[in-house]
């Protein structure tokens, strides 16, 4: 089947929302508590390592969507670089990665407990899924234009936390001193900086947009680097105001809120935890949507799923895979799920899942030389084959770690879903001309 071009809709700064959005979420107003238990004063630090682990599979994608953009991105350059199965099973795995959506919903509903004390948590949760679904089935561009403004907000909000937080740090000599930036040895560091990496992915799947913007060529590594560093310098901030304005003994654990009262008028918390907190996980939620159903689109005319499937509604929303993923998205806050539970789940999911196109740029030399040649972001030879094999290291460890939180029983439904997709593959590609 011929495939239409798509109109190229997005620019840079409909990407830089979409991409700031997706990042700017769970990790910071969730994870930074958390990371401050294990490495103390070294939680700013902590932020930048993590920048180094994510870097190292974002250029990898970076240099993909340079050198070959398409809608579905990272779908396509799995399948061209590692085989038609390769592809379906990257795909079925990244849907099931989705569990992450609810993360960021049912986190908006634990914020706003914190402001209105008592209100259904559940109900607040299915509601902030439900909308942001509803507004990315009315189409990209509308999608695009609402994550502009919430993201022009939320960075407002957490440039203020920060401007008013660091007057209230008396001694930024703790940051720069071994014994309080690494109070468990580097191993401390190490993991914390792993935690914080969920709080940094997301840009990367801007490529997933690569038909639908302009001058994708040159927009994927720029966006996805200048977005990355932004949010890294931003999180350092807010994790030198987290760990700076309170003993450590009162934030190691908890969210952004107890400083937040501190530094913050009761007016001012109110809109910061509203207007800033709780609208960042929005962002992140809405920014799946955005891009979530660009690869099972691409499935659907390889031949791996019904062509109707894919069917659009007059905004031109695929709203049957749209669907999908809201359904893999609400199913946990139904069910019950912890926020620890489903961030941790659904990290480890994406670990997996996230290695197959990085694992992709070892071939694209080979088997496309005109595109790695002509592309205006391309990373030397030796690269394309040593980064992956760290991305690889560094991700095996981090899933090693997180096996006693998720449990046997988690791991063994994902092994279950595994083997049937693995199944479907082997007896679908029989059918595929």
């Amino acid at each position: 089947m011929r495939r239409i071009p798509a109109k190229k809709l997005l620019g840079f700064w409909d990407l830089m929302s979409i991409s700031l959005g997706q990042i700017i979420g769970t990790g910071v107003v969730v994870l930074t508590g958390i990371s401050i238990s294990m490495t103390g004063y070294g939680a700013p630090w902590a932020f930048l390592l993590a920048l180094g682990i994510v870097a190292i599979p974002s250029l990898c994608i970076a240099a993909l969507g340079s050198a070959v953009p398409s809608t579905g991105g990272n779908y396509t350059y799995v399948r061209d670089l590692l085989g038609r199965k390769t592809s379906f099973v990257y795909l079925a795995l990244l849907i099931a990665g989705q569990i992450i959506l609810a993360s960021f919903a049912i986190g908006f509903a634990q914020y706003a407990d914190a402001l209105i004390p008592d209100i259904n948590m559940m109900a607040v949760a299915a509601g902030i899924m439900v909308l942001c679904f509803i507004a990315n089935l009315l189409g990209l561009k509308t999608a695009a234009r609402f994550q502009s403004i919430m993201v022009l907000v939320l960075l407002t909000s957490l440039i203020v936390y920060i401007g008013a937080g660091l007057s209230h740090v008396d001694d930024f000599t703790v940051y720069v001193q071994p014994q309080h930036v690494f109070p468990s040895g580097f191993a401390g560091l190490f993991a914390a900086a792993f935690l914080l990496r969920l709080s940094l992915i997301g840009s990367e799947f801007i490529s997933e947009f690569g038909d639908e913007m302009k001058n994708p060529g040159r927009n994927i590594p720029l966006v996805m680097g200048v977005s990355l560093v932004c949010v890294t310098v931003l999180y350092i901030g807010i994790a030198i105001v987290a760990t700076g304005v309170l003993p450590l003994a009162d934030v190691e654990g908890k969210n952004l809120a107890s400083v937040a009262k501190v530094i913050f008028s009761p007016s001012v918390y109110i809109a910061f935890i509203a207007g800033g907190v709780m609208l960042s996980l929005v962002t992140s939620l809405n920014a799946i949507f955005a891009w979530c159903t660009r690869g099972l689109s691409m499935a659907a005319d390889d031949g791996w799923l019904p062509q109707k499937w894919a069917a659009k509604n007059r905004f031109g929303t695929p709203y049957i895979f749209l669907s999908v993923f809201f359904i893999v998205g609400i199913t946990p806050i139904l069910s019950g799920m912890t926020l620890d539970y489903v961030s941790i789940l659904g990290n480890a999911f994406g670990a997996i899942f996230g290695l197959f196109p990085v694992v992709a740029i070892f071939n694209l030399k080979t088997k496309n030389s005109k595109a790695y040649a002509n592309a205006p972001f391309k990373l030397p030879v030796w690269a394309m084959k040593i980064l992956p094999l760290l991305a690889v290291l560094i991700y095996g460890y981090g899933i090693y770690t997180s096996w006693d939180f998720i449990g046997v029983k988690g791991m063994v439904g994902f092994s279950v879903y595994t083997v049937v997709v693995l199944a479907y593959a082997f007896w679908r590609e029989r059918k595929l001309t």
